[in-house]
């Protein structure tokens, strides 16, 4: 059920699926009730102007990712802890693991390891397994194979490598740090956008987390105010339909994290 709730229901609510629910809508009803068809096709065109426009796009994805910044200094750790997300498996064409656009957050968490800022690397993350789809690993050890090419010594890796969502990261986590008794403060690694929703589990599982992000999608680079960029902004494109996405996932993750008790 949590499965249902936090993986496959949300998606359907994502701006191109609505768009694409109300486009068939159009059509099916477009000879018998012309006036709901048009009405579905504003409302679809709506959804694909607003959900590729630059200014909402950025809007939603600042909200997330302006809540924790990067502490300056850094202080350090017990531990350093990254979440899983970020990485596919070694599977064919593929010659080795690969990071995805999120990649950023094993590689921090690497680095933040090789700078002395704690001393051990706690990695987080299995793996679904879709339409019957089989993995040999959890993405946890994927993420061990990289931070040990970026020179994080294999018994400073510690693995939970069951995980399936952000709450089972944060119960893995906390089993972890007791097994191998482990006391103080966490540097937590995860995208920007989704370090308000871990840092609440994590801290209502009464682990002490200092937000470490990366991963931003949003900059705060100040655009001219000319009227090309401000045409260029207007216009919907595929990457601000995608990067809206994110952001509502991580809303309605909130949202269904909240009902089901674990923030």
């Amino acid at each position: 059920m949590d499965l249902l709730l936090s993986k496959l229901l949300p998606p359907l609510l994502y701006p191109l699926p609505l768009a694409c629910w109300a486009l068939i809508f159009a059509i099916v009803r477009f000879w018998r009730a012309p006036k709901q068809a048009a009405i579905a096709l504003v409302i679809a065109l709506s959804i694909l102007l607003l959900s590729g426009n630059d200014y909402v796009a950025t809007a939603l994805i600042a909200s997330l990712e302006r809540q924790y910044l990067p502490p300056d200094p850094m202080p350090k750790a017990a531990a350093i802890v990254v979440l899983g997300g970020a990485v596919v498996p070694q599977t064919a064409p593929r010659p080795w693991v690969e990071v995805t656009e999120g990649g950023d957050r094993i590689l921090y968490g690497a680095h933040l390891f090789r700078q002395g800022y704690a001393p051990y690397l706690i990695l987080s993350g299995g793996r679904i397994e879709w339409l019957g789809e089989t993995f040999q690993r959890g993405e946890a050890a994927d993420m061990a194979e990289i931070a040990t090419t970026c020179g994080v010594p294999t018994d400073k890796i510690l693995l939970d490598t069951t995980s399936l969502n952000t709450y089972e990261n944060a119960v893995n986590v906390k089993a972890l740090l007791e097994k191998h008794q482990i006391e103080g403060d966490l540097l937590l690694v995860t995208s920007a956008y989704h370090m308000p929703r871990s840092v609440a589990i994590f801290r209502r599982l009464e682990m002490n987390v200092i937000p470490a992000p990366t991963d931003y999608r949003y900059l705060s680079i100040a655009r001219s105010p000319t009227w090309q960029n401000l045409l260029l902004s207007l216009i919907p494109n595929p990457y601000n339909v995608y990067i809206t996405t994110i952001a509502l996932r991580e809303y309605q993750g909130l949202l269904v994290y909240k009902l089901r008790g674990w923030l």
